[in-house]
């Protein structure tokens, strides 16, 4: 989990009350909080906290102090924010790399060091917490002052333009920023077929060069008052999302934020104004929340932990109607609700029961095994990962020349991210994808995971129609990767678990032709894995430059 230093008085100041270093560590994490440590550093008391990944607003002391003040009864009730109209518009171009974006301006931000600490902060947890290291999504913050509106956002040539990043007195041009700047360096493997998505203001000067640096010109500092912000992304809601929880954010210092009109010029979409702040409204039963919960609260109850939640609710033909505000992107479900009900009425006032039965836990033998093999593959100088058991058709499928039916994978009807909306039912493709994210790291790489999969089970007394099993996968990528390689690897985790098992030649389409083995379980004469050389289309399709040899093992 992610965590964040927070100034003690700073967050004193945003609260608007003194916090004991004994009511910190009780009350926190009673809001689903962590309170890592406590500590002193230049003068300054400290507070670390640990945050869990679905509360991206708790990213920020201001978040967290929006947060708390709910908690304690301070401020209960949605936050209101107003968005003021603004005459500054953007014109976007047709962008392949990046095509969302959205932007907003906050003006009369007081910024001292805390808050300009605090902000940098902010930008960069949300790199990390949605951006999935600005793959995803990148932000962008300037001292609005030093540009002047209408701004453009566009693909350029390397070589097109120079400008002065971020934290250089030099100007250089986007194909020197990768080569010679750090950022450059780190994030050069985002930009694809050599065009640089760039922000430039009415006169020529450069915003930006998402995802990988902001130009120099636009640095905030403690004489910034009125910011500019730009979310550039892969994903329209992660991009809106997470300018939400910035502008909001800012508006807790004060700030007074306007709206910005996007004009898109290559397609027929009608203009937009960023930020919407506008709640939404879900519904939810009270009797789920109190089965859920095991309480038997009523409706004034349910709603006052609502509020001090910081969303608004009320009671309507027999649900309760929820407003929730655009920070909070964590709310999919009525389970989502009902956690928000058990965190604000109190988890001290819940009474645990024993069970009557006493038992003795330990682990699944499954569970043994699977902890086995990591020992064993680890013992062998792999290292291991753990993906996601969400991806989507082109990285499961399609990137791995595998042809299928709808009705051969399981798909989430309503998906929080796009990337995010089939249950894999192999471990490989994963595998791939990490390489990738990875490839500007030295060889040889050497890694492995084992993990859930999900696959259709047709069976009449299976109650879902689907089954999970676990599954091991290994992938070795260098320039001389080759099927003997993955061969001796494969056997000897084999031998290591105590697998008697045949080996047969097996036509697969993600492995090369004649380079690709089955293995046979001789107990029962069922196929458990398989292993080889990758297909050259499939190391192209996930953007590898060298061989790459795998293995997928099923665990009984």
């Amino acid at each position: 989990m992610p965590t964040i230093n927070v100034n003690k008085a700073d967050l004193e100041r945003l609260v608007n009350m003194s916090l004991s270093d004994r009511l910190i560590e009780d009350k926190f994490p009673m809001m689903g909080v962590e309170v890592e440590d406590i500590f002193e550093e230049e003068g300054n008391k400290i507070v670390q906290f640990s945050i869990n990944p679905n509360r991206p607003d708790y990213l920020s002391v201001e978040g967290l102090a929006r947060g708390f003040r709910g908690f304690m009864g301070i401020d209960t009730g949605l936050p209101r924010y107003d968005v003021y109209d603004s005459d500054v518009e953007i014109f976007v171009e047709e962008n392949k790399t990046r095509p969302y974006i959205a932007f907003a301006i906050v003006k009369n931000v007081l910024i001292d060091d805390a808050v300009l600490e605090s902000i940098i902060n902010l930008q960069e947890k949300l790199h990390w917490a949605i951006g999935r290291d600005r793959k995803k999504l990148a932000i962008g913050i300037h001292d609005f002052d030093k540009v002047e509106a209408p701004f453009y956002y566009k693909e350029i040539k390397g070589d097109e333009l120079k400008f002065v990043p971020l934290g250089y007195e030099e100007e250089m041009t986007p194909e020197e920023i990768l080569e010679k700047h750090e950022k450059g360096i780190k994030y050069a493997h985002l930009i694809k077929d050599d065009r640089y998505p760039i922000i430039l203001d009415k006169n020529g000067n450069v915003l930006s060069m998402p995802p990988i640096i902001n130009g120099n010109l636009t640095k905030v500092t403690t004489e910034t008052r009125n910011l500019l912000i730009d979310v550039t992304g892969t994903e329209k809601e992660a991009v809106e999302n997470t300018l939400n929880i910035i502008v909001t954010a800012l508006a807790e210092r004060r700030g007074t934020i306007f709206s910005v009109k996007m004009n898109y010029i290559n397609n027929k979409s009608e203009p937009v104004k960023y930020p919407n702040l506008n709640p939404e409204i879900k519904e939810v039963s009270p009797e789920f929340i109190n089965k859920k919960l095991g309480l038997n609260l009523n409706i004034g109850e349910i709603i006052s932990a609502f509020k001090k939640a910081r969303l608004d609710a009320k009671f309507e033909n027999g649900n309760i109607k929820v407003a929730v505000p655009a920070y909070r992107v964590d709310m999919l479900h009525e389970v989502d609700f009902a956690e928000e009900v058990a965190i604000n009425y109190g988890y001290e006032k819940f009474a645990g029961k024993f069970p009557k039965v006493a038992t003795i836990g330990e682990k699944n033998p499954l569970e043994k095994k699977c902890d086995n093999i990591r020992n064993i593959m680890t013992g062998l100088g792999f290292y291991e990962v753990m993906n996601l058991t969400l991806s989507n058709q082109d990285i499961l499928f399609k990137n791995m020349r595998i042809e299928v039916d709808e009705n051969e994978y399981v798909e989430v009807l309503k998906p929080a991210s796009i990337e995010h909306r089939v249950v894999r039912s192999s471990v490989m493709p994963l595998l791939l994808e990490t390489l990738l994210i990875n490839k500007h790291n030295e060889l040889p790489q050497k890694i492995f995971e084992v993990g859930d999969c999900v696959i259709i089970d047709e069976n009449e007394s299976s109650e879902t129609k689907c089954k999970n099993i676990k599954k091991v996968a290994s992938a070795v990528t260098h320039p001389t990767a080759n099927f003997n390689e993955i061969k001796s690897y494969t056997e000897a985790l084999l031998r290591e678990i105590g697998i008697e098992y045949e080996l047969e030649n097996y036509e697969h389409p993600s492995f090369i032709t004649g380079r690709c083995a089955k293995i046979v379980n001789v107990s029962d004469g069922r196929v458990v894995g398989y292993f080889g050389e990758l297909h050259p289309e499939v190391i192209l399709n996930f953007g590898l430059e060298h061989p790459v040899v795998a293995f997928e093992i099923e665990i009984e």
